[in-house]
């Protein structure tokens, strides 16, 4: 009771800092470059990179004509922004540009000249649903070949990481995704929308990484309440090193689920990716796991990509839709060759047969049951007792599939009319009274006695139908309209940021408010966590600091050598460097408000 009674007598929490300087609604807030810059998007399309340090302005341009939807680093020495004016831009933003950028805040007028930095890549995006990219650096292993001469592909990198990015932003179809591979600035894959619910338009979307497949995972948020995980499929390490072009990345959904009721607003996984956390404009937060990939799923083709292959064949379909399962897939896809002159009806029957794991034609016609199946050239006794030989080729017209459906192919695509299939009903196993079935030859028979060995090969099962699954976790908090959702870099906690004007912070263990950061009037749009550095990375971010202090030094005196005002720079980036290492050691948080001001708190 002591302790309850001392915790409620606390003054509230207090911001450790206010920036003050936009004119319109902050929309994006991002803490960067291991703690020791902040950069701000507002609705004017105005960016401002600040110095946490000094609390000072040291860059500040329009980057877009309309509001900014977000903003992140790609490196040391770029930044990615991303406005409503429909495009996506990368810029160059080096230390030592810093010098030449100006400082003059937008609240000091808008229409004021201010040099931008250099802008490496503009990319046309659809921004008519409010939703903000997702990046993801490319692992070394997917890192392809481009020319040298490209000045994008300068900067460093971590350790294991490429110099490639994937961005995911919404496509001009609403309901779908595209994504984006930079430098080369490549289209590799759209993620198709969930065929089995309306799920509304897409809200928010994250891109990750899946270690366990060296793959990548689309998480989307849609406007009905409903979020889904896509899978890309990059085949493997060296398809994607061979060129930008060279295969098709294919997404196949493996969770959908409808935890909120409202659409969701934001949405942000562990650092472990295991596990990711939605918010909405209700007041629901949801946990969700992170699906297994299948282990067939590369074998695993979509009934979309098989119907467009069939066209370029000539190939037609009289269903509706063409056949699901992947034994019907690999039937149509040899007699689609066929159709193309690559293979013979023969190789591809014999192909089959040995695909669906059966000794030989004649076994295969009495394990799937269909009649007119026989090896070509075996003799067989029909109901009047005569025997019959068949020659090698079946004759035009003539059906040899294994499938309840009839195939026909024809020798000649262009004359002859186009593939057709049509359902056959499957034939009676036969009964007690009836005639005995022909008997086997001496060679099937000797087959047939060893069916039970391992060599024996079947069909890997199909992927499982996609059905709405309830998330792992939720949590009510009686506090609707939360988005911004961040979860810090150690995994603990995540913070929202709340229509009421409110930031909250919840465990990511149990969904429980931890606390509730109180100073803007407005409504909060944007909240962010800074890093969770080690003393490794600070010592390492504090050397390059000094380095580049010295260097910005010597190069505005001209290039004098004086040593008395080098050993001045030298202990001042000393000093400088000691409070940027305290700066870096704390845990921040950002908070952006519709008043234009930005708030940063000192959390646990």
């Amino acid at each position: 009771m002591a302790v309850e009674r001392q915790a409620s007598t606390l003054p509230p929490a207090q911001p450790a800092y206010i920036f003050r300087g936009h004119t319109s609604q902050i929309h994006s807030v991002q803490i960067v470059h291991k703690n020791t810059r902040l950069v701000t998007g507002d609705a004017d399309g105005c960016v401002v990179c600040w110095k946490l340090e000094s609390k000072r302005p040291v860059a500040v341009w329009r980057a877009h004509d309309a509001a900014i939807l977000g903003t992140a680093e790609w490196g040391v020495d770029r930044v990615i922004t991303h406005g409503r004016d429909n495009t996506l831009r990368i810029w160059q933003m080096r230390a030592t540009d810093e010098g030449r950028l100006s400082t003059i805040l937008p609240a000091e007028g808008l229409s004021t000249h201010r040099p931008k930095p250099w802008l490496l890549h503009s990319v046309p995006v659809n921004t008519l649903n409010f939703c903000a990219f997702s990046m993801c650096h490319v692992p070394a292993a997917f890192n392809i070949q481009r020319n040298s001469n490209n000045a994008s592909g300068q900067g460093s990198t971590p350790a294991g990481v490429s110099d490639s990015i994937l961005v995911a932003v919404p496509s001009r179809d609403d309901k779908k995704i595209e994504v984006y591979r930079f430098p080369d600035e490549s289209l590799v894959c759209v993620v198709p929308r969930v065929e089995t619910t309306d799920t509304g338009m897409v809200m928010a979307v994250k891109l990750t990484h899946h270690q366990p497949t060296n793959g990548f995972m689309v998480i989307a948020g849609y406007e009905g309440g409903f979020t889904a995980v896509h899978y890309l499929d990059f085949h493997s390490p060296s398809t994607a090193q061979a060129s930008p072009q060279s295969s098709p990345v294919f997404a196949h959904t493996l969770y959908l689920s409808q935890p909120h009721t409202q659409p969701i607003l934001s949405l942000d996984t562990s650092p472990d990716a295991e596990l990711y956390f939605t918010s909405s404009a209700d007041a629901i937060i949801a946990a969700h796991c992170m699906p297994e990939v299948p282990l067939n799923i590369r074998s695993y083709r979509s009934s979309s990509t098989v119907a467009k292959e069939y066209r370029s064949t000539g190939v037609s379909l009289n269903a509706e839709d063409p056949p699901q399962d992947p034994l019907v897939l690999s039937t149509l896809s040899l007699s689609a060759s066929n159709a193309a002159g690559h293979h013979t009806e023969a190789a591809s029957t014999a192909h089959l047969q040995a695909s669906l794991g059966f000794q030989d034609a004649s076994d295969a016609a009495r394990t799937v049951g269909v009649e007119g199946a026989n090896p070509a050239g075996k003799a067989t006794t029909t109901k009047t007792g005569t025997t019959s030989t068949k020659a090698d080729t079946p004759p035009p017209g003539s059906s040899t599939s294994l499938l309840p459906f009839n195939i026909s192919v024809s020798s000649d695509p262009v004359a002859s009319p186009p593939l057709t299939f049509s359902k056959k009903p499957i034939a009676p196993l036969p009964s007690a009274g009836a005639a005995k079935s022909p008997q086997p030859s001496v060679l099937s028979s000797q087959l047939s006695s060893g069916a039970t060995n391992s060599s024996s090969r079947s069909a890997p099962p199909p992927i499982p139908q996609l059905s709405i699954q309830p998330p792992f976790k939720t949590a009510n908090t009686k506090h609707a309209g939360q988005q911004s959702l961040c979860v810090r870099s150690d995994g603990r906690i995540m913070v929202t940021a709340g229509w009421d004007g409110r930031v909250r912070v919840y465990s990511t263990k149990t969904l429980k408010e931890l606390a509730v950061l109180k100073w803007h009037k407005e409504g909060v749009y944007a909240a962010a966590f800074g890093g969770f550095l080690n003393e490794e990375l600070m010592k390492s971010s504090g050397n390059e600091s000094s380095r580049t202090a010295g260097q910005i030094a010597v190069n505005n005196r001209g290039g004098v050598a004086d040593i008395v005002e080098q050993t001045k720079v030298i202990g001042l980036g000393k000093l400088q460097q000691q409070r940027e290492q305290q700066i870096q050691a704390k845990h921040w948080v950002v908070a952006g408000a519709k008043d234009g001001k930005v708030s940063l708190w000192e959390v646990f």
